[in-house]
């Protein structure tokens, strides 16, 4: 490749980091890497916080040490830590002792949480005052460290006793708004909501959704002020968290991107294309245990389809409402009989009225197959029978699969549209196909 010229650089530097993030995470790696070597290390180590993970850490792989460590050292430490933690435990040991003390000291402490954790998620940048202080020496507080701060971060300020325990909160509002004199004691607000570093993210997400914040203390086991977490990385984690939910929904790993290399995707989407085969086969011995059946009365060939889709989609519409409800936190292990209840309701009215058409549907083509109008009443009873019974199949197992789920500490979302497909694929041709028999081969007039 030839050299980057200062004209090519040009372009790049005009860039807003997450644009130029983009432009670089749709080249190959050898070139992105070059062009991140080239530019001002503030540029650089900006565009570097904004990659995809999985793109990240392809770049890190041959990336010069002696030109990541200025970059390293220019982040915050949270982005820092978020860079580091794409690197093997020995590459990043060593990244570690090149940069600065307290840089590397803050990144640790960081990189010592789970990162899908509130401690994972935090950063250290916040600003304390004690109860005893005026709001003048808060001014003069928010003066001495707004260089250290990012200016959204800004939000709250933190009052914390001797041991630096979280005692109170005070709004930037409040402050600017309060006399100089007034102590800091008279406007703090002495019931702050916080999270524990060990929090999981969704909790995290499930505090600012009903507490709406714009940011929120992150206490160590001492109960100590450990570091904040700001709305717009909260933002940033609920998106992760509705695209992990819906991907594993369909059996991805939640990580996986337009632009992640093929050959991720290949091995993360193969797996559970083999147990959508493995549910489409049993879908099809059903069919075939009923086979004469379906060879005496065509016509139930084309209402197959009908009845498994209907209930697959009502099933998913079930599975999708529980999952969003426990992942918000909107639904406790009591509420599960009431939400069983509702979506059997559910699905005997819906059943019911869908039923009827399609049972209507089938008398009224009956005769094109050949079946007297006596056997089509018959038919359209089975059809419609059939499919009420499979709508109340995917409310029952649409509520049940999330619990068991969750019961077995999995995640409710983690393929639960194939497992509920597969039910009411299964389900739907069992109901009609047996019924069929039943009641249509054991009439006087089949």
């Amino acid at each position: 490749m030839a050299d980057t010229t200062p004209i090519y650089l040009e372009e790049f530097l005009a860039l807003h980091p997450a644009d130029l993030a983009d432009r670089l995470q749709r080249m190959e790696a050898k070139e992105a890497r070059h062009i991140l070597q080239e530019l001002p290390v503030k540029n650089a180590s900006a565009a570097l916080t904004e990659l995809e993970d999985e793109i990240l850490a392809d770049l890190l792989e041959e990336f010069p040490q002696t030109k990541l460590v200025p970059l390293l050292n220019a982040m915050y430490a949270e982005e820092a830590a978020d860079v580091l933690g794409e690197l093997e435990e020995t590459a990043r040991a060593r990244l570690l002792r090149k940069m600065g003390a307290k840089e590397a000291a803050a990144a640790k402490t960081l990189l010592k949480y789970p990162e899908d954790s509130a401690g994972g998620i935090m950063n250290d940048r916040f600003i304390t005052l004690r109860s005893h202080q005026t709001v003048g020496e808060g001014h003069k507080r928010i003066r001495q460290k707004h260089r250290e701060q990012k200016r959204s971060d800004i939000n709250y300020l933190f009052v914390t006793d001797k041991e630096k325990k979280l005692v109170g909160v005070v709004s930037i509002r409040d402050l600017i708004f309060s006399d100089d004199e007034v102590k800091i004691s008279d406007i703090m607000d002495r019931e702050v909501k916080y999270v524990n570093v060990t929090d999981d993210q969704e909790e995290v997400v499930r505090r600012f959704e009903h507490y709406h914040f714009l940011g929120l203390p992150v206490l160590d086991e001492e109960g100590r002020m450990a570091g904040i977490i700001a709305g717009d990385d909260v933002l940033s984690i609920a998106i992760e968290e509705q695209t992990e939910d819906m991907q594993k929904m369909v059996g991805l790993d939640g990580e996986e991107r337009t632009l992640t290399p093929w050959t991720q995707s290949f091995k993360r989407r193969l797996p559970w294309l083999f147990v959508n085969l493995l549910t489409a086969c049993m879908a099809g011995a059903v069919v075939g245990v009923f086979q004469g059946t379906i060879k005496e009365f065509v016509v139930l060939a084309v209402f197959l389809p009908i009845i498994a889709s209907q209930g697959g989609n009502a099933g998913m519409q079930t599975v999708t409402v529980i999952i969003r409800d426990m992942a918000l936190g909107e639904l406790s292990p009591g509420d599960g009989r009431k939400a069983l209840f509702k979506e059997l309701l559910l699905g005997l009215l819906i059943g019911s009225i869908i039923g009827l058409v399609v049972g209507l549907a089938s008398y009224l083509i009956a005769p094109k197959f050949g079946i007297s109008s006596e056997m089509g009443a018959i038919l359209g009873l089975v059809v419609g029978a059939a499919m009420v019974l499979n709508l109340l199949a995917a409310a029952l197992f649409g509520v049940l699969i999330p619990f068991a789920l969750k019961f077995f500490r999995l995640d409710p979302a983690l393929g639960s549209s194939i497992l509920i497909t597969t039910v009411t694929d299964v389900a739907g041709f069992f109901f009609l196909l047996s019924l069929a028999k039943w009641i249509l081969t054991g009439s006087p007039q089949a």
